[in-house]
């Protein structure tokens, strides 16, 4: 049975916030953002998303939740582009910062696939904890870090895969600090630590087909990076991309996201977008990764 292909999407959206340089979320940018993926082609059927809030003074006290907002954008944006497609959206909560009852940010992971794909299994709202805390008395103020997950399968049949969804760290500030990056960029201890807790929640229960993406803080060839390749992960970003930036921070400027797949997984491309180029310039301080895989029959 010939099954189609499917395209997924993994990007850091900063919250929908870059219009307002991280301040707050903007409608206009979660527009402009839902526009840029409808204008993809193929049209995206996997879309991870790293930052994403839920309600608070940063995200926007809404009735509706970031996620759910977004989702209607993303609605808005196929019908404009005369695609009939139907959405489910899948939220993994990571963080909040609260004072009393009001949240001042909070921070969690997104899947949103179409109708062209179906969803076996998740861990949508209990996702796995992969911090590395270094230093127990300040527990309480760092921001955890999770792993989501779904098991999905394409409607047209075919093998289910996995997506496992991330966002690990930033390198330990006390092992280097803002002025080292990006070089340090995958090096830090804590980084290492949260790797090997990704890679013990994934082994626990993953199918033979499995994808592992999101946003790792980590250069190619950094320490973390190798780490994932040496437990017998494939990175299926060609050679020739991984110079190309997928963050900045002020001047600076990283190739940070990943995907990162076993050898069942079988991609036509995969493709890597610049930070300072059109059409993801000024959307985030990220830029998407966009590959296109052939489920097994």
């Amino acid at each position: 049975m010939l099954v189609s292909s499917l395209s997924l999407v993994t990007w850091n959206v900063r919250y929908f916030s870059q219009r307002l340089q991280g301040l707050a979320a903007s409608r206009h940018t979660m527009r402009a953002v839902a526009d840029a993926l409808v204008a993809l082609d193929p049209l995206p059927d996997v879309i991870a998303l790293q930052e994403v809030e839920t309600r608070s003074l940063r995200g926007g006290l809404h009735p509706a939740g970031m996620l759910r907002r977004f989702t209607s954008c993303l609605r808005a944006s196929l019908v404009a582009a005369d695609h009939r497609r139907r959405l489910t959206s899948l939220y993994y909560p990571a963080h909040r910062y609260a004072l009393g009852p009001i949240n001042v940010f909070t921070t969690g992971l997104a899947l949103v696939v179409t109708d062209r794909v179906k969803i076996l299994d998740h861990d949508a709202g209990a996702p796995s904890p992969i911090t590395h805390v270094r230093l127990p008395a300040f527990r309480h103020l760092k921001q955890r870090r999770v792993v989501g997950f779904a098991r999905l399968a394409a409607t047209d049949g075919g093998a289910a895969f996995d997506v496992y969804n991330t966002h690990l760290s930033l390198p330990a500030f006390l092992e280097g600090g803002p002025h080292t990056l990006p070089e340090r960029m995958g090096s830090g201890s804590n980084q290492l630590e949260e790797v090997e807790h990704l890679l013990g929640v994934v082994g626990r229960h993953r199918s033979d087909a499995a994808i592992i993406v999101g946003d790792f803080n980590s250069a190619p060839g950094s320490r973390a990076h190798r780490a994932i390749l040496d437990a017998g992960w494939v990175d299926p970003t060609p050679e020739a991309d991984r110079d190309i930036a997928t963050a900045g921070f002020l001047d600076r400027r990283m190739h940070i996201d990943h995907v990162f797949a076993t050898p069942a997984v079988r991609w036509q491309r995969l493709t890597t977008h610049s930070i300072d180029a059109e059409p993801f310039r000024r959307l985030s301080d990220h830029a998407p990764k966009v590959g296109v895989l052939q489920p097994a029959g």
